[in-house]
């Protein structure tokens, strides 16, 4: 098994955790019988009757397409979810202009991304933004703000690139030297574990959003 993210870190303790999570919150927003699209959803299946759309055929994948060039007609979905795609996107102001093409007006668009996270491709990661950054990006796209925030904490911020950078020390080309870097990291996941949950209580501080780990929009189309 190669020393990479991609085989070992599913066995260690994950250092993320979502203090306001707000994908429930949105689809509370929904009607049965409405579009729902969930895009880049990477295998996963956020609720039933959700259309999973991604460019790889996983389990749940209801539909493969380039989300740069969207197969809907105009003003034919509902509610659109892009978490976690838009730092792994070519161009994502052209991405957010396909959002909300094919929103209906009054629809809905959730898109959450890092902004304090570490380098992760997937196949390539090209970008971070602020909040404020996020909220102009999708006001340019012709989706006003409905709410806006971090959903990920500054603690998780803070134990995750610590985790990666005592990997990192220990960093080398041999096998073994992987092997301690790799072990340090599970070791540093196992004792940082609990500390996470500290977020729950500073996301009510007024500067949490400095130390971001992720953001959100909400958005409706005009």
């Amino acid at each position: 098994m190669p020393w990479n993210e991609e085989s070992y870190l599913r066995f260690f303790p994950s250092l993320t955790w979502q203090s306001d999570p707000q994908i429930d919150a949105v689809l509370r927003r929904t009607r049965s019988g409405e579009r729902v699209v969930d895009l880049g959803a990477g295998g996963r299946q956020i609720a039933p009757g959700v259309l999973c759309v991604d460019f790889i055929p996983f389990a749940n994948t209801g539909l493969l397409a380039d989300v740069h060039q969207l197969p809907f007609r105009d003003g034919s979905v509902d509610c659109v979810f892009a978490t976690g795609l838009l730092e792994h996107v070519e161009d994502h102001r052209r991405v957010l202009d396909e959002i909300a093409r094919v929103l209906r007006p009054g629809g809905i668009a959730h898109v959450e991304l890092p902004f304090l996270q570490q380098y992760h491709e997937d196949p390539i990661d090209c970008r971070r933004l602020t909040v404020d950054g996020l909220e102009r990006e999708m006001k340019r796209a012709g989706l006003a703000k409905v709410k806006s925030g971090f959903h990920i904490g500054p603690t998780v911020t803070v134990l995750t690139l610590l985790a990666y950078y005592g990997a990192l020390l220990f960093e080398g080309k041999s096998r073994p030297a992987r092997a301690v870097s790799t072990g340090v990291y599970g070791l540093l996941s196992v004792l940082f574990y609990p500390f996470k949950f500290l977020d729950r209580w500073l996301l009510r501080k007024r500067s949490a959003h400095r130390l971001a780990f992720g953001v959100f929009c909400t958005a409706s189309k005009t």
